[in-house]
């Protein structure tokens, strides 16, 4: 974690990613590395603008140093779609960096968990245990492949393509520890 930035900004919630004056991400939280992967070191606008499944993000090269010479009153709300899901990116200059924050608008990120059934709650628990499909299979009393079909309903639900990510969005989401 960067020395400058105190550690309450990042046991927020929210993905927050801040950048310097070059644009290279020189801190993000646990929730931005879970949603974005890895980004320290790399362009802002490459880490937030990579989001996969994401329509109408404004990153593009340099953005992070035409908000820096906008001056200290700036910022900028960005809507954009995650998954078909309004979500803001509001980019902030602080001290020298951009801090940018991600959010769901309207509503809390955990109104997605409410989509998944209490079933499908029980795999997510048992996918994040390292559980196969036949290990799970066994333990909930059913088929394989009606284990596989509620993976593949999660991965959809979820807005993921692997076992990992959806993990990762249970942990992000608050409901895996």
């Amino acid at each position: 974690m960067h020395s400058s930035y105190p550690k309450e900004m990042f046991e927020n919630t929210l993905p927050v990613v801040i950048a310097g004056s070059d644009g290279k991400v020189i801190a993000q939280n646990k929730p931005a590395r879970s949603l974005l992967g890895p980004g320290t070191g790399k362009y802002c606008w490459d880490v937030v603008g990579g989001l996969e499944n994401a329509e109408m993000l404004p990153c593009r090269h340099g953005c992070v140093m035409e908000l820096l010479s906008r001056g200290m009153d700036t910022s900028q709300h960005t809507e954009f779609k995650l998954c078909g899901i309004r979500h803001q990116l509001t980019c902030i200059p602080v001290d020298g960096a951009a801090v940018c924050l991600l959010g769901q608008i309207g509503s809390d990120a955990r109104t997605i968990w409410k989509n998944l059934s209490p079933r499908e709650q029980e795999i997510l628990l048992l996918l994040a245990e390292g559980e196969t499909n036949a290990t799970m299979a066994g333990i909930l009393g059913v088929s394989e492949s009606t284990i596989r079909t509620h993976v593949e309903r999660m991965r959809s639900k979820l807005c993921v393509s692997t076992r990992a990510a959806m993990v990762a969005e249970g942990f992000r989401l608050g409901y895996l520890d």
